[in-house]
């Protein structure tokens, strides 16, 4: 299985090499407004997926061959701190390289110690905290029965303690969901105690795995981001390029980042490195073949792996 793939435009980290080592899609959420779709196999217990060497070299053959590898990215089809050899993963790959690690994750495991000593090794943490309360917890991550949204968010304030480098927390705004005042201001009160380096607000802008995920408008955004303070942005659009021009390969990497997120034609431009004619008859392409069909969001057009 392949499990590499990229380097795909993040626009939080620059070109980033996705590891993804967890199958589809196991994860100890459900989001409704995950772009990889619904979860079909929620869990909350760690265990053995892939053989971790197998990863490793697969990860290693990639960073060799690619100058265009900005950070090397745990995350992918589920929840990655599910993958009880994820420390190991990361250790292996820090001793072969100087790429910075990185590991996204929905920050649902950080309260056990076990987790928080495997990300130990990375170089940015990347956590979610979408609610403070644990109805509206319940209603936008549909997490596993076990989790509790205090011990989440007792597991990032721990992490702070033990971890030095960098964590960004990630909050993804759902219209009319967790943008309320009581949740918003209860979030700010919470997360301005943990201490964070970066805060981040999200808000739908992928097809979502709930129609009923709406997103918020620029200015909302805005306005919401004044409220955490001078630690919070607002995630921005991505504008570097790649410079892939192999056919075959830039099908490739489109075909296995489109399993992983939908993507735009300007997306598409910018991990393969061809012209929007290109890529357009690429896609067209690959269309026809039945390998991809396409979505609309909010009058964006996506292509999505079939």
């Amino acid at each position: 299985m392949q499990h590499v793939f990229g380097p795909v435009p993040s626009r939080r980290l620059g070109f980033s090499l996705g590891v993804d080592v967890i199958p589809p899609k196991y994860c100890s959420y459900d989001c409704i407004y995950c772009q990889i779709g619904k979860t079909t196999h929620i869990e909350a217990a760690r265990r053995h997926f892939y053989d971790p060497h197998s990863i490793i070299e697969q990860v290693m053959e990639k960073v060799s061959s690619s100058d265009t590898v900005d950070v090397i990215t745990f995350s992918g089809s589920g929840e990655p701190t599910l993958n009880s050899d994820l420390g190991l993963m990361i250790r292996e790959i820090k001793k072969r390289t100087s790429v910075p690690v990185a590991v996204i994750t929905n920050g649902s495991l950080l309260c056990l110690s076990e987790v928080r000593d495997d990300l130990g090794g990375a170089d940015i943490i990347l956590p979610s905290l979408d609610a403070v309360s644990q109805d509206v917890f319940e209603h936008i991550n549909r997490p596993h029965p076990s989790l509790d949204i205090n011990a989440v968010i007792e597991g990032l304030r721990v992490l702070r303690t033990q971890f030095y480098r960098q964590i960004w927390l990630e909050i993804m705004l759902i219209k009319n969901l967790n943008d309320g005042p009581q949740e918003l201001k209860k979030m700010v009160e919470i997360v301005s105690g943990l201490n964070m380096d970066r805060i981040q607000l999200n808000t739908v802008t992928r097809p979502p795995s709930e129609p009923s995920a709406a997103r918020l408008t620029e200015n909302e955004l805005k306005e919401i981001c004044t409220m955490f303070g001078p630690a919070c942005e607002i995630i921005s659009t991505f504008e570097k390029a790649a410079d892939i021009h192999v056919e075959t390969t830039a099908a490739s990497i489109i075909l296995e980042t489109l399993k992983r997120r939908p993507l735009t034609l300007d997306d598409i431009v910018s991990i393969t490195g061809m012209s929007r004619f290109e890529a357009k008859t690429k896609l067209n392409i690959l269309e026809k073949e039945g390998l991809v069909t396409t979505s609309v969001l909010n009058d964006e057009l996506f292509y999505v792996s079939s």
